[in-house]
């Protein structure tokens, strides 16, 4: 079961941001609805539906499909087929954030009977708000990010610290993108073991220089993300930190580690590298890069599960229409 967040806490402090100066009263009005429902939601004496939620950031002239389109940083195909606010809709986002994760994990992770999760992914039935909030961060990890496209996150009491934290992880993988290299491999079972008395292990273990290695702990010590203990680095938190926010920086960090797949490459150091060249369909091609997003999250799901860090991965795909012109199917 996920503690990440307190979900109730943290569904009436977004309510409450988004009414920002209007009565409680005058919002559930402006909502439709007859009664101050808004300052039961407010206390958490009740809640609304996913659904319902929506309906409300709706009323107050937020563009729900503009929300999922920058969440996702597209516009999601099914956003054509039904309204933003609806449960249909709500199922739909549930389902492209699950991808092919089991829902007998999903129920594990969340704590809720695996036969509401299906009615949920089905659209028979809805998740309240804070069910809807942890169910995002269960199947995404990025529930900071999908609260950031409705309201700032740093006025929010009970996530603002993480907020910050997530920021300054983010700023760091812009900057020293082997830096999240050297954190994932603090995780792991033989440092903790013993590796962090050993002379050299990280540089041996990812294959970087000690002035690498060094200049990445210092950054990860001024984010906040690692503390000294015991004689050795320990995360203070894990992370799951998106970089497509900032589309230069990501594409800065990207660029980075297809360098270091290149070097090891050139090398022919071990790994697993090819190229394929086909021409198909534009149709057929976007049909490919949906495809390889369920891999990706089938990925994520299988890293999320493992049980044992022995080693530090670096995963570098590339999908590309090499035409170049207004029609390009991955644009």
């Amino acid at each position: 079961m996920t503690t990440a967040f307190d979900y109730e806490e943290l569904s009436s402090e977004l309510i409450r941001s988004l009414r920002a100066r209007r009565s409680c009263a005058s919002l559930s009005r402006r909502a439709g609805y007859r009664s101050n429902v808004v300052h039961r939601w407010e206390q958490q004496q009740a809640w609304p539906t996913a659904a319902a939620f929506l309906g409300v950031c709706s009323s107050l002239k937020l563009d729900v499909a503009e929300v999922y389109g920058k969440f996702f940083r597209q516009g999601p195909t099914w956003l054509g087929q039904t309204s933003p606010v609806s449960p249909e809709a709500v199922a739909a986002f549930l389902c492209q954030l699950r991808g092919k994760l089991p829902i007998t994990a999903i129920a594990s992770r969340t704590g809720v009977n695996r036969y509401t999760i299906a009615r949920w992914f089905k659209g028979t039935s809805e998740p309240r708000l804070p069910d809807f909030l942890r169910m995002i961060e269960v199947l995404s990890r990025r529930l900071l990010d999908f609260i950031s496209v409705l309201v700032d996150p740093g006025t929010l009491p009970c996530i603002r610290r993480r907020w910050a934290r997530v920021q300054a992880a983010r700023a760091i993988a812009y900057e020293e993108p082997r830096s999240h290299a050297v954190l994932r491999a603090l995780e792991l079972d033989e440092y903790i073991q013993h590796g962090f008395a050993v002379p050299g292990w990280l540089e041996r273990r990812l294959g970087m220089s000690t002035e690498d290695i060094q200049r990445c702990i210092g950054a990860l010590q001024r984010a906040g993300q690692i503390r000294r203990r015991r004689g050795a680095w320990r995360p203070v938190s894990v992370l799951r930190v998106d970089t497509r926010a900032d589309p230069a920086g990501a594409r800065s960090a990207k660029l980075a580690w297809l360098g270091v797949a290149t070097e090891r490459l050139e090398r022919n150091a071990p790994g697993n590298f090819g190229f394929s060249l086909f021409a198909i369909s534009r149709q057929d091609l976007r049909r490919i890069r949906d495809l390889h997003l369920e891999y990706v999250r089938a990925m994520q799901a299988l890293i999320a599960s493992s049980e044992k860090n022995e080693c530090v991965a670096l995963y570098c795909a590339q999908l590309v229409d090499l035409d170049l012109g207004e029609e390009n199917a991955l644009a």
